[in-house]
């Protein structure tokens, strides 16, 4: 299949960084540009990044929650409404109906362990690491891995059970949960492994979120540095724009907040799907 290619609109792109102080369009107007600027099947791959806001819009759907809504996702309330009634359109992705019959079903569910937001969890990388987009695939990877870890850490320094808060099943889970070495065996497949956990040793947790989205930041321009003018360019400067915005209103107090409520969900069994809250300017 031929590529598509965005040559203006890329070249007028503004120029962002992790730590940019102000950023002139909020991130719902991108994503109208976006939508406006793609090919439908571009777009549909642009989709796949903004799924985790409608994962936690589905969650406050069925626990009747209508309150601070986000519209950073692709589906409304009114959709959730039509498409868990008998007026099914077929419109989201497949693996939120499996969900949600799982989840209103006291058979299906009742062999469930995990909190309903890692299930949820777990069936979108399930979804999204389907893909056929290089790019997308190597980026949703990264990010499982590098929340498993994470969780992998935090469960072994709060003395916190871990098999209920891993998310998937792959090789790096298999290693957080069988092995006691102090980077879970995996530095030898996964070089950035030691990055992680040495960030999570650090007392200042802003210091520590900001090493860790840097080290995503790191990882999008990696994977397209030969990239140009292309889809992956747009994907990785979207990914790369919602962190800039989340930095835009974190402070110290906010990243005390946040990690309690990390520590908080984990010892009571529900899993983070974000590292942080969304900051108003992003929505």
């Amino acid at each position: 299949m031929p590529r598509n290619y965005y040559f203006y609109f890329i070249a007028g792109l503004q120029d962002i960084f992790l730590d940019d102080t102000e950023l002139h369009f909020p991130m719902l107007d991108f994503k109208q540009e976006l939508k406006e600027h793609l090919k439908p099947e571009d777009y549909k791959l642009v989709e796949l990044l903004f799924l985790p806001y409608d994962n936690v819009e589905l969650l406050r759907f069925l626990n009747d929650d209508y309150e601070n809504q986000n519209d950073l996702g692709t589906f409304s309330t009114q959709d959730f409404e039509v498409e868990f009634s008998d007026e099914k359109q077929g419109i989201l992705p497949s693996y939120m109906y499996k969900f949600v019959e799982i989840y209103k079903d006291e058979e299906l569910s009742k062999d469930i362990t995990k909190s309903w937001e890692t299930v949820l969890t777990e069936m979108y990388y399930e979804y999204v690491l389907q893909t056929k987009n290089k790019f997308l695939k190597q980026w949703f990877e990264f990010n499982q891995n590098l929340n498993n870890i994470l969780i992998g850490q935090n469960c072994r320094d709060h003395n916190l059970e871990v098999e209920k808060q891993l998310i998937g099943d792959n090789m790096v889970s298999k290693a957080i949960l069988e092995s006691n070495a102090k980077d879970f065996g995996l530095e030898v497949d996964l070089e950035y492994t030691s990055e992680i956990l040495a960030l999570t040793d650090n007392e200042n947790l802003l210091a520590r979120e900001k090493g860790l989205d840097q080290l995503k930041w790191d990882k999008v321009e990696e994977i397209t540095l030969f990239d140009y003018f292309t889809i992956e360019v747009v994907l990785a400067y979207t990914i790369k724009l919602d962190m800039a915005y989340r930095w835009l209103e974190l402070d110290e107090e906010t990243g005390r907040q946040m990690f309690s409520k990390i520590i908080n969900d984990l010892k009571s069994g529900f899993e983070f799907s974000k590292e942080f809250a969304l900051n108003g300017k992003n929505k």
